[in-house]
């Protein structure tokens, strides 16, 4: 054969990396589909997003999308997500933390009126952020305590969660009220509002960078941890998981204590952005928590949720008041009536697509 030509070595060898071409595809192609349906939920929570966003931009003519406006929802959705998280954790054991508001509320107060107490007068900043670390460590305790009284309800006595949570949350509730009898903590010392309204590189808020931190905390402890697969061990099936040696009541009470920390870390951000504290701060967040963890992706029935789309959902959810608070024609007090509607429509095509899953 001439030079020019192509002896059967070569095309032997063309067939191979064809076929090395044609088997690197189908890994990409099987690859690509696994992540879809991994993350499919998550997919639909950054379509709602954009489709949300790009919405409201239109309808405000453009002035929705601008730097003040996102600095403004960054500055305020950690609140409401790091409650949302607490929740999240709770929902995934199979039941539901209604104390969730009421613990941020008594931390706060408490912790504001142990700030306003210990501070000392012209303190340099060391000893201001000291101080600011023993208080935030008091109110984890706090947040702590109150997380393992709802648990014992739930794990020790067995009274259903919704029940057990609801009548803690009345007495939580009960004594912040009683405490400052239904008046305001004022004249707080300015190192609280001065931490949760910094901002880095003069862009970043420090309350998004606690919620990230907090994020990344529950994200560890439900993929990394034992605590984490018992938790979700639970939730799918709590009888079994019994059986099978999991100590199912030490597993529910540090649940809902890391859901009183975290609600404790929501009050002090709270507290730090009002440079106050109130017995009533977070009344309105109650249902937007449970809409954030259903639009997640979180069962009410329990053991599915990830912190990646409590991340989505917090956002979208925070965008969209943000957005409605531009309009003058739409009152605050609308918006629980929103969420409530919002949460009914979700459960409603989640609990549809579910039972078309089980008959296909």
């Amino acid at each position: 054969m001439s030079k020019g030509g192509m002896n059967k070595g070569d095309i032997n060898k063309g067939d191979i990396n064809k076929g090395d071409i044609n088997k690197a595809d189908k890994n990409k192609a099987g690859m690509n589909k696994e992540f879809r349906e991994k993350n499919a939920n998550n997919l639909k929570l950054l379509g709602m997003f954009a489709v949300s966003f790009a919405v409201l931009t239109v309808a405000t003519g453009g002035k929705f999308f601008s730097a003040g406006q996102m600095k403004l929802i960054a500055y305020l959705f950690p609140e409401m997500g790091v409650l949302s998280l607490g929740m999240m954790l709770a929902m995934i054991s199979g039941g539901i933390d209604l104390t969730v508001v009421a613990v941020a509320d008594l931390s706060g107060i408490l912790c504001c009126m142990m700030l306003k107490a210990v501070m000392p007068n012209d303190a340099s900043l060391p000893v201001q952020i000291l101080v600011l670390l023993l208080v935030v460590a008091v109110g984890l305790v706090i947040g702590g305590l109150c997380g393992a009284f709802s648990g014992t309800l739930i794990s020790r006595i067995g009274i259903p969660a919704m029940v057990a949570t609801l009548g803690a949350s009345d007495i939580i509730l009960g004594l912040a009220v009683g405490i400052t009898n239904g008046s305001s903590v004022k004249e707080l010392p300015p190192i609280l509002n001065g931490v949760v309204s910094y901002r880095l590189f003069d862009a970043i808020p420090a309350s998004t960078i606690i919620f990230a931190v907090c994020a990344g905390a529950v994200a560890f402890i439900l993929n990394k941890t034992s605590l984490g697969f018992k938790i979700y061990m639970i939730g799918s099936n709590k009888t079994a998981t019994r059986y099978s040696g999991i100590d199912d009541k030490k597993t529910i009470t540090l649940t809902y204590m890391i859901s009183g920390m975290l609600s404790s870390v929501s009050g002090l951000l709270m507290c730090g952005h009002f440079n106050s504290a109130r017995s009533d701060f977070g009344k309105s967040y109650l249902t937007p928590a449970i809409l954030i963890c259903v639009l997640a992706g979180v069962s009410p029935n329990g053991g599915k949720g990830k912190a990646a789309g409590m991340v989505i959902a917090v956002v979208i959810l925070q965008t969209l008041s943000s957005g409605f608070s531009m309009f003058q024609n739409i009152s605050d007090y609308y918006k629980n009536l929103i969420w409530g509607l919002v949460l009914i429509l979700v459960m409603i095509i989640n609990v549809t697509s579910e039972r078309r899953k089980a008959r296909g």
